[in-house]
Parts: C-alpha cells; structure tokens; sequence
C-alpha cells in the first residue's frame, strides 16, 4: 500500500465466481479496478475449492493491489475444509499480496485502522438447531460434514466457530492496543441482529446454519475491554444487506449478494 495519508478500500463479499464466465468475472473485475483502491478487503465465498486459489491469484493479477481475505463455506465445496486451508496457507506463503486473514495476525490498513480476521463458522447456537429442517449443501458437499447425522455434526459446527473466537481472542485486543479503529473480517453474521436476509432478520429455523454465537461473544467481551475503540465487523453468507450495533463501539456491516451477480459493497477512506 501507497505511503499516503488516505487510503482508500474496497469491501467485497460472496462474489461465487464460479457461477459466470471468464469474461463476466473480467467485466466486474473493471470497476473494482477503477476504484483505484490501495486495498481489498473480501469476506468469503469467492468460489468452490479446485477454483478459489486460481481466482485469487487471477484478481491479484488484474487489480494489482493486497488482497486480505478469509474463505467462506462455498470455498470448501466439493473438497475439506482442511485441504482447502493447506493449499490456501502455501499460496499466501508465497506471494505477499494476497494475505488470508486467519494466519496474519494484526495488518496495519492505515495509520490509524487496524484489520483482522477469520473464516468463522455457523455453530447452530442461535436459533433452534434441533428443530431446524435447513439442509444446508455444506453437510453434503464439504468432506468434514458429509455422511454425519444432524446429532453428529453439531460439535463439529461447533468447534469450528470455537477455533475462528479463539483467534479472534488472541488477536484483537493486540490491533485495538494498537490502533483507535479496527476492521474485523469474517464470513458468518456474529450477531442474530446482524444475520439478514431479504431486508428481515433471520428467523430460529436458519439462524443455526447462518450465525456464529462464539463470535459474537468473543467480540462482546473484547470489546468491553476497550470502551475508547471502534470495531467495524465486515461479513456476508446471508445474502442480505444490513447493519447492526450490538454495541455501542461495534457496527457490523453484513454485505448483500446474488449469485450471478457480484458487486462492490462499500469503497472506504481511511486515515
């Protein structure tokens, strides 16, 4: 990134290229790159897993500037979320502009932004798991949950959130000592108040399979600690656009999305 006092930012989120072609995914790649952005920041769900290395590398080229990502549930289609993590942790190794959150620590964005962030995961806490007849494609198409029973896959929807609001622990207090405003990328909603879909919010049947209770707790008490900070968390998987304070020194932007459609969810300048 430049050495200038502005830097400007662009926000992206379940852009699922693997539902165009190679020139659709040119022709919206085209305004991403006139925003002339020092950075992108994207939250998830950029393909499937054979394609989402090939596609980032594939912006990188075209837009010329960081990438800092986290992966969505889409990108472990047809694959395991622990080949998917392997292969994205060698390619990131390897070229410093394309930066997957999960093993960064804390990046500096601005003088005085911060970023962080992770995967995340939906742990089925919010809502009413046991009573939910969402059969989400994750548990059919992703190697860690296909053949288990809804009983049997509950810990591991778990344990995944878990780990995403340990990192999340152990890292954000570090960038909020640091800097007075921190950007948090994730995928899942941490909130149920952040978890929209068609301009309403989610209902206890799909609550479950899209929002993270862990997070949102791990992000609560953190930020408890740091009345003086701002939080901004970035995240997508629903779909729906919305915003939500579930504290005064926290806004969460969820992004918008259809496949088919990709488009630029918010260009930020910050200082």
């Amino acid at each position: 990134m430049t050495a200038q006092a502005t830097k400007r930012v662009v926000w992206l989120t379940d852009l699922h290229f693997n539902f165009l072609t190679p020139e659709q995914v040119d022709a919206f790649l085209t305004p991403v790159a006139d925003c002339r952005a020092d950075a992108v920041l994207f939250s998830g769900d950029i393909a499937e897993a054979k394609t989402v290395a090939g596609y980032l590398r594939d912006m990188e080229d075209r837009l010329g500037v960081p990438i800092y990502f986290v992966l969505g549930n889409h990108d472990f289609y047809h694959g395991s979320i622990r080949q998917v993590r392997q292969h994205i942790a060698e390619l990131t190794r390897h070229d410093p502009r394309l930066v997957w959150l999960n093993a960064a620590g804390v990046v500096e964005l601005a003088r005085h932004v911060g970023l962080v962030g992770h995967d995340g995961w939906a742990d089925a806490r919010l809502g009413d798991y046991e009573r939910s007849l969402v059969m989400m494609n994750d548990y059919r198409l992703i190697e860690e949950f296909a053949g288990l029973s809804k009983e049997d896959r509950w810990p591991r929807l778990k344990a995944h959130a878990d780990e995403a609001a340990e990192h999340i622990r152990r890292v954000l207090p570090e960038a909020l000592a640091r800097y007075p405003r921190v950007f948090l990328v994730t995928h899942v909603p941490p909130f149920r108040e952040a978890c929209w879909h068609d301009g309403k919010i989610s209902n206890d049947e799909w609550l479950p399979h899209f929002a993270s209770r862990a997070m949102g707790e791990a992000l609560r008490a953190v930020m408890g600690g740091f009345p003086d900070r701002e939080l901004i968390v970035l995240c997508g998987h629903t779909h729906g656009r919305g915003e939500a304070r579930p504290a005064d020194n926290i806004l969460v932007l969820t992004g918008g999305a259809e496949y088919g459609a990709p488009e630029i969810q918010r260009v930020f300048e910050l200082s």
